[in-house]
């Protein structure tokens, strides 16, 4: 086989590296960045909540001995009552911020996959591969900065949440897999403490 036959079959395989690809994209990067910042934000909600009710607590237990018995508990009770709520507030809202990012995560996925086969066919390979399943691949095989390159060019932004009026809270739309990439938010967000509501 001479050297351009062998060049020839060698570039019947290609391979990308999906993680690289979603990694420096527009749309990844929007969607780690946008992720990590809600989930600052998630964060910093959770502290406020758990600061006032803590402080609503201290300030119910300081004032015990000024209340009758009936009186502490119903506002005790009203204090668990109000821990509660804010809790599932707080889920409800870390739900929708989970299910907008992996809806944003399928929507670029559903772009890739017809940006690879239109490669595949450009280049007139036989088979494509991904970076992780292999030992040792030529550099010049690898086509994923092409597909990133279109990748940035078909994909737009798109509100992450509704109830988010700042146009600066956007994240990219259009995919289908989860970005193994961006941590998940429910990891970093404690379950609100009892606060001195159990010794009540």
């Amino acid at each position: 086989m001479s050297f351009s036959e062998k060049l020839s079959a060698s570039e019947d395989i290609l391979f990308i590296n999906l993680q690289y690809i979603v990694g420096q994209s527009k749309a990844g990067s929007s969607l780690r960045e946008q992720s990590e910042e809600l989930n600052s934000e998630i964060i910093k909600l959770r502290d406020e909540i758990t600061k006032s009710l803590q402080d609503k607590g201290k300030k119910l237990e300081d004032e015990r001995t000024l209340l009758s018995p009936d009186v502490f508990q119903e506002r005790a009770d009203e204090l668990r009552k109000e821990a509660e709520e804010k809790q599932n507030e707080l889920n409800v809202r870390l739900q929708k911020i989970q299910q907008a990012i992996q809806r944003a995560s399928n929507s670029i996925d559903s772009v890739i996959s017809p940006i690879l086969t239109e490669i595949v066919n450009e280049k007139g390979a036989k088979m494509l591969l991904e970076r992780q399943s292999l030992l040792f691949a030529d550099p010049k095989l690898d086509v994923s900065a092409e597909v990133i390159k279109k990748l940035n060019k078909k994909i737009t932004p798109k509100e992450i949440i509704n109830e988010r009026k700042s146009p600066s809270y956007q994240i990219w739309q259009n995919g289908e897999s989860g970005l193994t990439s961006i941590k998940p938010i429910q990891k970093h967000i404690k379950t609100l403490p009892a606060l001195m509501l159990a010794g009540f």
